[in-house]
Order: structure tokens, then C-alpha cells, then sequence
């Protein structure tokens, strides 16, 4: 470009992306069009793949589940209206996915001793459990015996055991 020409600079954000054009004012706009064409509609499509987990929302499904005690959050159901040991053993993951979400306890896993504890079940038959929510990609293992329930486990939680324990009626 030569010096008597002026350039264009354009900056653009969107989301979390941001890219700048410099150059010919004809050059920036076509690069430009040329991004929006190409990329935009990729990362709209990527965000609606996106799976997250809004916080808000699943406080609000757990009312009634899940309460908050000056020692910690505790499951406020019996266990026989929980289900299965391995609904069990979600409900207690997603409950310390919660309660370090909003700064209740220092960290949002449990482990095998703590999941015995929660749930009243064997030690083999919690292991067993994990073992399986491991393999289906609802919980990982964190360290030495360390477990927390994954995005793709809260999302299976919602969907498939939170209503078969919730009360009927009782949705926030």
C-alpha cells in the first residue's frame, strides 16, 4: 500500500472471538464479508452443540432435593424415594457439584468413603456404580479414589432421574 493511501482498520468480537482486518478499505470489507460467511455460521452451530450447565436453573430443580445446612448441603428426600444405588450416587455428586458451584465446600468431588457415607451403600456396590457412571461418561475419576459428576451427568441427571424423584408439582 502506498503512503498516500489510508487504511482501514477494523476490529471484530464476537462471543469470545476477536480478530482485527488492516489493509485497502475494499480489501478489509471483503475479508471481513468473507469472515462472516465462513465463520459465523460455524460458531453458531458449534454454540447450539455446546453442552453447559446453567446453575440458576438447576438450583431451581433441585429445590425440595437438595438444602443447604450451616454444616453443608444435605439431600432433604428419603432414600427410598431416591431410587437405585446409582441414583444415589448421583444425586450426592451432583449435590458437591452444587454446593462448591456456590461456595458452600471446597471442592466438587466425593470420595469413595464419602459416597458410602451419603448413600448407606457397600463400598463394592458404590464402586460398582462408579464404575458404570465412569464407562457412560456421567462421572470421572478425579484422583485416587475421587469422583465428580461430569456436564454430560448433570444434563443425564435432569433428564432421566430428577423425574423419577421429584415430587410431582414441585418444580421450583
Amino acid at each position: 500500500m502506498q503512503e498516500d493511501e489510508k487504511s482501514l482498520e477494523l476490529t471484530v468480537k464476537y462471543g469470545d472471538i476477536e480478530t482485527k482486518f488492516v489493509g485497502k478499505p475494499d480489501e478489509v470489507i471483503r475479508a471481513f464479508l468473507n469472515f462472516v460467511s465462513r465463520f459465523l455460521p460455524a460458531y453458531d452451530l458449534a454454540n447450539q452443540l455446546t453442552l453447559s450447565i446453567d446453575i440458576e436453573g438447576l438450583l431451581r430443580s433441585v429445590k425440595g432435593l437438595i438444602a443447604f445446612t450451616p454444616e453443608g448441603p444435605v439431600i432433604t428426600i428419603s432414600r427410598e424415594r431416591i431410587g437405585g444405588d446409582r441414583n444415589a450416587v448421583m444425586l450426592n455428586l451432583v449435590k458437591a457439584y452444587i454446593g462448591h458451584k456456590v461456595g458452600r465446600l471446597e471442592k466438587d468431588s466425593l470420595s469413595v468413603a464419602d459416597l458410602v457415607a451419603a448413600t448407606g451403600c457397600k463400598s463394592g456396590t458404590v464402586a460398582a456404580r462408579l464404575s458404570e457412571l465412569t464407562d457412560m461418561g456421567m462421572v470421572e475419576r478425579v484422583g485416587r479414589g475421587e469422583y465428580r459428576v461430569t456436564t454430560l451427568g448433570i444434563k443425564f441427571f435432569l433428564d432421566e432421574i430428577l423425574p423419577k424423584i421429584k415430587p410431582e408439582g414441585v418444580y421450583g
